[in-house]
This record gives C-alpha cells, sequence and structure tokens, in this order.
C-alpha cells in the first residue's frame, strides 16, 4: 500500500499529460507483475486512437474493428486475450507490430478508463501472465489507482483545452489587431496613392505588409507609374519612418561618380577629393535607400552592392575600414530584370537578392476608373501650387481620358491636367478643346506648364535668340526644347532618344535631371 501512495503522490505532481502517461505506465510495470503498459487516447477530431507520449506509433482508426481497441470502445468492458485468441487480430499490422515484443504465454489486457463509465477517456493496454490479468479487475490498489490517473487526465486534458481555447483567442484578437492597423496604414496612403479601384487598394495593402516586414522589396512597373511613390510610401509606413528616406536615380549619374555616390569617399582617395564624403550608404544608416532605375546598375557596382547587401558593412573609396550600416533597401525598375539577368547583363544573384518581396505597380491602363479621381486631384494640386481657381473639368474630358492609351501612365495624365490647367482661367473649367490645343502647339511648348514656370527654364523662341544677353539661358532653353521635342516624339523613350541626339542614355538621364524634364 505505500508504494501504491508514493506512485499516486508521483502523479499528482505534473502538468503535463506525456509525462503522467509516462509515470502511470511505469509504476503500474513495477507495482504489479507487467511486461508493458500503454495509453491510447482519442485525437481532437475523436477518429483515432494515438498512443500517448510515444513518437512514431501507429495511430488506431476509431471505426475499423480489424483492431479490439474498437471492440471495447464500442462495449465498454475489459477484454482479455490470450495466446488462443491473439492470432485472430494478426490481420491488423499495427496491433500485431505494437505487442510482437511480448514475452513467451503473456496475453493481452484492453480495459476502458474510468472503468464501467459511460464515456471513456482513454484505453489502458496492458501485457502480462493472463493468471495476473484475470485478477486486476478486483485488485482495490489497482482500480484505485487506475480512478486517480483517470482524474489526473481528466483535469489535465480540461486545462490543455483551456489554455488552447485561451490561445486561439488570443491569436484571433492579435490577428484582428493586425488587420485593422495594416486597413489604417493602407488608408493613410490614399492621398499618397490615389484610386479606389482594386487594384489600387491591392497596391496599398501589399505596401503595407512590405513595410513591416525587413525584406529587400523591388517595385516593378512602366516609366511614369509612380515607383518612386510607393517607395516613399513603404518608408513611410514602416517602423523606419522616423529615419532617412535617400533616394538616387542610377540612370543619372554617370558611372565614374555613381561609386563615389554609394559608398561615400575619404580624403585624398581621388583627385579633387579634398575632404571625406559620407556616400548614401551612409546617408540611408537606419532608414530606406531607395535605387530607382537598378537595371542600368553597371555590372562591377553589382557586385559591391550584393556583398553590401549580404553583409551590411560597406567601405568607402579610399577607405581602409569597413563601416557597418543599417538600411532597407527598396529598388525599382521600368525594365524586366529577370530579362537582363538571362542576357547576363544584370547578375542573378543581385536579382534573387533584390526581389525578397516583390510589387508591381500598375499601369494607368490597368485603373481607368481611377481617372476622375485622379485628375480632380491633379486640378486641386494645382490650384494650391499656383493660387489658382480652376473650378473642374468637363464630362467630355473625362470622356476622352477614358479613350486615350497613355504610353507615359500617370506622369502623362499629370503633365496633360496642368497643361489644360495652365489655359484655364479662374472660376471656369478645363474644356476638351483646351486639353486637346496641345497637341496643336509647336514642339518648343513644354508639356508641364510646371516646368515652363521654372526661372531659367522658360523656352525662348527662335527669333529672341538673336536678341538675347543670357547665353546659359539661352543654351539652357535650346537644349530643354530640344530633348523636350525629341522625347516627345519617341514617346518618351530614352534609349531611341539619346540615340537620335548621338549622346549616352546616362548623359540624357543626366540632362533631364539638371534641367527638370519629367
Amino acid at each position: 500500500m505505500k508504494n501504491w501512495l508514493k506512485h499516486a503522490v508521483s502523479l499528482t505532481e505534473v502538468s503535463d499529460r506525456a509525462e503522467l502517461v509516462q509515470r502511470y505506465t511505469a509504476a503500474l510495470c513495477q507495482l504489479m507483475p507487467l511486461s508493458r503498459a500503454w495509453v491510447l487516447a482519442p485525437d481532437l477530431q475523436g477518429a483515432q486512437l494515438e498512443m500517448v507520449g510515444i513518437d512514431s506509433s501507429p495511430a488506431f482508426k476509431v471505426n475499423d474493428f480489424d483492431h479490439p481497441f474498437s471492440h471495447v470502445l464500442r462495449a465498454p468492458a475489459p477484454m482479455l486475450l490470450d495466446d488462443s485468441q491473439l492470432p485472430y487480430w494478426q490481420k491488423n499490422a499495427d496491433f500485431t507490430g505494437q505487442i510482437a515484443k511480448r514475452e513467451r504465454d503473456d496475453g493481452v489486457l484492453i480495459t476502458p478508463l474510468p472503468p464501467n463509465a459511460s464515456k471513456i477517456r482513454v484505453l489502458l493496454m496492458v501485457l502480462g501472465k493472463p493468471a495476473t490479468l484475470d485478477t486486476l479487475a478486483n485488485n482495490i490498489c489497482w482500480n484505485h489507482f487506475n480512478t486517480l490517473f483517470t482524474n489526473c487526465w481528466q483535469m489535465l486534458s480540461e486545462l490543455s483545452r483551456e489554455v488552447s481555447q485561451r490561445s486561439v483567442l488570443k491569436a484571433s484578437i492579435n490577428h484582428i489587431r493586425l488587420k485593422e492597423h495594416r486597413q489604417g496604414l493602407s488608408q493613410s496612403l490614399q492621398s499618397q496613392l490615389i484610386g479606389s479601384s482594386k487594384v489600387m487598394h491591392s497596391l496599398r495593402s501589399q505596401i503595407v505588409v512590405a513595410a513591416q516586414s525587413q525584406l529587400n522589396v523591388l517595385v516593378q512597373g512602366e516609366t511614369g507609374t509612380g515607383k518612386e511613390l510607393v517607395a516613399k510610401a513603404i518608408h513611410d509606413v514602416s517602423p523606419r519612418q522616423g529615419k532617412p528616406f535617400v533616394a538616387i536615380n542610377c540612370a543619372a549619374i554617370p558611372e565614374s561618380l555613381l561609386e563615389s555616390e554609394l559608398f561615400g569617399h575619404v580624403k585624398g582617395a581621388f583627385s579633387g577629393a579634398d575632404r571625406n564624403k559620407p556616400g548614401l550608404f551612409a546617408q540611408a544608416d537606419g532608414g530606406t535607400l531607395f535605387l530607382d532605375e537598378i537595371g542600368d546598375l553597371p555590372l562591377p557596382l553589382q557586385a559591391k552592392l550584393l556583398r553590401v547587401l549580404e553583409s551590411r558593412c560597406f567601405r568607402p573609396v579610399g577607405g581602409k575600414e569597413e563601416i557597418e550600416v543599417d538600411f532597407r533597401l527598396v529598388a525599382a525598375t521600368h525594365v524586366a530584370l529577370r530579362a537582363r539577368t538571362q542576357e547576363q547583363l544584370f547578375r542573378q544573384d543581385l536579382y534573387y537578392r533584390l526581389e525578397q518581396f516583390p510589387i508591381r505597380v500598375p499601369t494607368l491602363y490597368q485603373r481607368t476608373e481611377d481617372l476622375p479621381e485622379l485628375v480632380r486631384h491633379f486640378v486641386s494640386l494645382y490650384n494650391q501650387r499656383r493660387d489658382t481657381r480652376i473650378t473642374g473639368v468637363q464630362n467630355e474630358v473625362f470622356e476622352w481620358l477614358s479613350q486615350h492609351a497613355f504610353p507615359g501612365n500617370i506622369r502623362e495624365l499629370r503633365n496633360l491636367i496642368e497643361y489644360a490647367c495652365a489655359l484655364t482661367g479662374n472660376d471656369e473649367d478645363i474644356t476638351l478643346e483646351k486639353l486637346l490645343s496641345r497637341e496643336m502647339e509647336p514642339a518648343s511648348v513644354p508639356v508641364s506648364s510646371g516646368n515652363a514656370a521654372r526661372p531659367g527654364h522658360a523656352p525662348i523662341a527662335s527669333a529672341s535668340l538673336i536678341t538675347t544677353n543670357d547665353l546659359k539661358q539661352a543654351v539652357q532653353s535650346f537644349e530643354y526644347n530640344l530633348i523636350r521635342s525629341r522625347l516627345d516624339t519617341f514617346d518618351g523613350n530614352r534609349s531611341m532618344t539619346a540615340k537620335s541626339l548621338g549622346i549616352p542614355k546616362r548623359t540624357l538621364a543626366h540632362k533631364c535631371l539638371k534641367l527638370e524634364i519629367e
């Protein structure tokens, strides 16, 4: 009796069902002349019986009557199997394999717990001599010990169920809060990324998810779709929003200067380096680095960028020590970067490092239902910046816009609306006539009224070139008009424009940046 009490106390000290079963079965084999003991419990669905605390053990289907457990469950009474009865169950390989190592002449006793109860909690299977097994039902200590185990099992099961329910409830609440938080962030982006279309809702949702991660983001889309706005939005709703957002157009910086721009340089690194200069990697520390037109990054710099992304360290040009840096990289391109990797113009390993979280920006053609909202936004923006009072847009303008292809996407739409605004007086609506008048203007008229209003960039008529007394302005205006006209000729294609002018594409990009040609 003393030993039974000792093991009974041991059962009440555990808080895990697997450990409870281990102590229980070990006590049975120690206190009784038994060879082995197992506990089988139903799974969560109640469709299978699984052996508790044993890895890789077979699961017995509750409704499969090829094994004896189903019979005990249906008629809740102990079943004693001796050598004469065991061969009947040999067709069930799992059951046969489980008792294969029984000692000679051992019988098998399968008993429901609690005994004589309408609802069975678990099944107990033990191996031992048939004479011993036959007397167990009359053993008072055996019965009390089994009852104690069943009570402990039931208590731990209820506790486990409560913990599981709390965990599910907590996860559900956290999911709801996360969803509400993301919805709030997505709504906050509506003022930056205009549009109520389905694709824009999806885009804003992707941006929020990407922003909450620390993955590198690759923004892809056609020219003029607003890739830099997407990059800025990612920064603005990320945990790095209070830190710097540093942007650079890889196509606009000559290759000879691009490495110094990114990595910085130390004094004396090259001719003209009269002081230390921090690069963009250092400036973006803690924040976000946006590399626009990443597809134009030269191959040697691609290898160096890859190393920075992998090691989070860089060395300034001419420097001897590496500097640790922590920034989130967002890259953008309008070219098919995967195709460039196949052409060996872009490193494949860098491509996969950049494309940890890809985002595709839709074209204006894919979101034509956003046209009215975008047009009103650009008109309102123009009124704020120019202190004008343009009242709106006539319906026929929207009808014409909905039929236009817009190869230049949002940028082309904005330039078109700003041009029409420049021709519209206060307290008037934009008319289709004013919108289409741009097509009849000479090429010297800039597309964007915003560019025309900037000092030093107003185009000079050919006749006035003879009398001008400002050579610098005349040269800038000539370059501006020529490049703008050639870009219009080739529908904004910079490669063809650069080729027609006999200059490298990088030089053209630099001039567009300098002259503020969008």
